[in-house]
């Protein structure tokens, strides 16, 4: 027997709106239930990735090639005096942070390009906090980027449906 369409909301246009941060992606779908004019959302898909809420600093196990964050000097070369911290440079922390920045915008933008991928006739509106909008965006393929129609840079991941409707409504 054959799929038959949800009666209480019709489609005339796929339109989504995809929401996310460093661990989360939320994707809602805008439906218009019969009689109404006013689009409601509906959430559609919704990821978790448990990596993207940790420090990138916390998986390491290891201090093997650190520098000494101390100014003391320590007993023989390459190894920490005692009491003095060991610890990564900055040198090595801003390239690894925005390595692991970039690694998670790879995973977030890989997720919406497969779920468009789904709906190759769809259009979207984005949200994603300043840090991985832009990101995101440029990792995304020309063709899903040409079906974008706004793009916010805040952090609506967390927020009530109401409220990210709310985001879009009237930009």
């Amino acid at each position: 027997m054959p799929a038959v369409p949800d009666p209480f909301y019709s489609n005339m246009s796929e339109h989504y709106i995809v929401t996310l941060d460093q661990g989360h992606l939320k994707i809602y779908g805008e439906r218009v239930a019969p009689g109404q004019f006013t689009p409601g959302l509906q959430q559609v898909q919704a990821m978790d990735f448990p990596l993207g809420k940790r420090n990138y600093t916390e998986r390491d196990t290891d201090q093997a090639g650190r520098f000494s964050s101390s100014k003391n000097q320590a007993a023989s070369p390459g190894a920490p005096a005692k009491g003095a911290r060991a610890g990564m440079s900055i040198d090595e922390r801003l390239p690894m942070q925005r390595e692991e920045v970039r690694r998670r915008a790879r995973e977030l933008a890989d997720q919406i390009e497969h779920f468009f991928q789904q709906h190759p006739d769809a259009s979207w509106d984005y949200a994603a906090g300043p840090e991985l909008n832009g990101t995101v965006l440029e990792m995304i393929s020309p063709a899903l980027r040409q079906r974008l129609r706004r793009s916010v840079a805040k952090d609506l991941v967390n927020q009530r449906v109401d409220e990210v409707r709310a985001h879009f409504a009237g930009i």
